[in-house]
């Protein structure tokens, strides 16, 4: 089966992580996840990072050290997740745009 490159943002503030909802009409919909996405063809994990944060949660975004690199398979499908620690304290979020919710939790 062919493997999908996902990358996530682990993004926190103290003891809360930002997750968001999946929508329902799409697959796995109403999970809970970290923000982040597929790696689209001719992109690097950093910069897919950076567009799906954009895309999101309207923020750009400097991406962290890789946190660790897991392999899941889905009956559907199989990812390598490479989620990266973005710690507010840390000032990853360069520049976040006006007018959105964001939820920690």
């Amino acid at each position: 089966m062919k493997i999908t490159e996902v990358v996530a943002a682990l993004i926190w503030q103290g003891d809360q992580f930002m997750i968001c909802q999946r929508p329902a009409h799409k697959a796995r919909g109403l999970l809970w996840e970290f923000v982040g996405g597929k790696v689209e063809l001719g992109e690097t994990k950093e910069q897919a990072l950076i567009r799906e944060c954009r895309e999101e949660l309207a923020v750009t975004l400097s991406v962290g050290d890789v946190f660790m690199d897991v392999i899941h398979e889905y009956p559907d499908l199989t990812v390598h997740l490479t989620p990266t620690a973005n710690t507010n304290k840390k000032r990853r979020i360069i520049q976040k745009r006006s007018g959105l919710k964001q939820t920690m939790a």
